[in-house]
């Protein structure tokens, strides 16, 4: 009978040990997990936002907001080589007509050689697009090496409307997009903040969840300091933006808590003031 009894109980802290190690493990399993997911959801978030701010001009923010931004950014930039009247120019753009996103093009830019400003004006393709096939001849006229490259002229129409003085030869301009990124109540995960992103005429896309409460923008207009909003009157004065993106995955079992992971990146605008 003592024998049995010292069996049971050795068999019994045997189980216990054997189950709390089990328990620990599944835990830290978990808990790696809710880490790893909150810090791809930041990651998300980030790295979206930040690849197209990086490429975005002087002047190309629209809408600072706390949890909403605008921008412009570059589809192609290419040079006027011809010019035809008053409202048409030939462009020699990388890749051509045939590399657009056609559907992508709210408007056309045009720099000012002297200060590096850009220009902006809004335009559909279908407003601008005047390509007949005769943009490489006249650009060869003006001396463009078109050799087995004539794919990568084409004519942008309406620029009289669009800009004074109407853009001429040597001018560099920019065909762009206009993207929304919004924080908003997150569609795939109810009770969280989800990250959304919008080309101008279409609909709001979620493609980062899981925010927490503290995801914002922030805005710095020179020296260190960042704001959550900036005026319309100050846009231009803004060289870098901040996306502050915290995660947060809930606990999978009770005992655990949410997981957080902090993240925010800093872009310096280029071209800023």
């Amino acid at each position: 009978m003592i024998e049995t009894l010292v069996a049971l109980v050795l068999s019994s802290v045997i189980i216990i040990l054997v189950s709390t190690t089990f328990l620990v493990q599944n835990q830290y399993y978990s808990s790696q997990r809710l880490h790893a997911g909150a810090h791809d959801n930041a990651r998300a978030a980030t790295d979206r936002i930040a690849s197209e701010l990086r490429s975005v001009m002087g002047g190309g923010i629209l809408v600072a907001g706390n949890r909403t931004l605008t921008l412009r950014s570059p589809i192609v930039v290419g040079v006027i080589c011809s010019r035809q009247g008053p409202a048409d120019t030939d462009v020699h753009t990388e890749g051509g007509q045939t590399q657009l996103d056609t559907d992508e093009v709210a408007g056309v830019a045009v720099r000012d050689s002297p200060t590096g400003t850009w220009t902006y004006s809004s335009a559909t393709w279908g407003t601008i697009d005047g390509s007949d096939g005769s943009s490489p001849g006249r650009c060869a006229d003006n001396g463009a090496d078109t050799t087995a490259a004539a794919s990568h002229f084409h004519r942008i129409g309406q620029m009289n409307n669009l800009f004074s003085p109407t853009p001429d030869v040597g001018d560099v301009v920019m065909l762009y997009r206009e993207t929304t990124f919004k924080i908003q109540d997150s569609e795939l995960e109810p009770g969280r903040l989800g990250l959304f992103r919008r080309i101008y005429g279409g609909s709001f896309v979620e493609f980062a969840t899981g925010m927490d409460a503290s995801a914002q923008f922030q805005y710095r207009t020179g020296g260190s300091s960042y704001a959550d909003t900036i005026a319309a009157a100050s846009l231009d004065d803004i060289d870098a933006v901040r996306i502050v993106a915290e995660a947060r995955r809930r606990a999978q079992s009770g005992g655990q808590q949410d997981v957080t992971f902090g993240w925010s990146v800093n872009v310096v605008l280029r071209n800023a003031p």
